[in-house]
């Protein structure tokens, strides 16, 4: 029988290992697209940084409904997977269930439910944000599950976002509020904090 410490060593090496791949297929479906989409629509820097502020602001927006409305839904995959993740907190598994995507393919999955509209919609509408939106999620993804691991292990984080951890674990606790991990932008518009 494997000790708490075998364990939790486990779950370390798999939960890094899916969050880094995780990273990795987030690059591959964001910032590639984007890159190459720019080869196509040449943006200038303005819209570039433009697009990157609607991708950071429209992955957030994505956080908190599939948080809130996907992950807290209990009869369904999404949700069971995540009753896991809250099951965990504080165990020696805990460590294999703190990442967003449980797999690269759910990670690609959600790249294209989000990248694909956007994309569609800057081409129809002509303006030329696309690329900087596609870099925005997939920035926005790597740093929630890298803040969203440093949380949960009781990593460094930077002095302004040394309140995250407390707001966050405080979703733990209390379900249903704060699902938004640590800019919590849609949980003041809509009143869950």
């Amino acid at each position: 029988m494997p000790t708490a410490a075998e364990i939790r060593a486990a779950a370390l090496v798999k939960g890094r290992k899916l969050k880094h791949t995780n990273a990795i297929v987030a690059l591959l479906c964001g910032a590639l697209p984007g890159v190459v989409a720019s080869a196509f629509v040449p943006a200038s820097t303005y819209r570039w940084l433009l697009g990157i502020a609607v991708g950071l602001l429209w992955a957030n927006a994505f956080e908190y409904v599939y948080h809130r409305f996907l992950l807290h839904w209990p009869k369904s995959s999404f949700g069971q997977g995540h009753l896991l993740h809250h099951r965990t907190t504080g165990t020696p598994e805990e460590p294999e269930h703190v990442t967003f995507g449980s797999s690269p393919l759910w990670v690609a999955i959600m790249f294209a439910t989000n990248g694909i509209p956007a994309l569609m919609a800057d081409l129809w509408l002509a303006l030329g944000i696309a690329p900087g939106i596609l870099a925005g999620f997939s920035a926005y993804l790597i740093v929630v599950e890298e803040i969203h691991w440093r949380i949960h292990l009781g990593g460094w984080l930077p002095p302004g976002l040394r309140r995250a951890r407390k707001y966050h674990l405080a979703h733990h606790d209390i379900p249903d509020g704060r699902f938004n991990v640590f800019f919590p932008v849609f949980d003041y518009i809509f009143g869950n904090i």
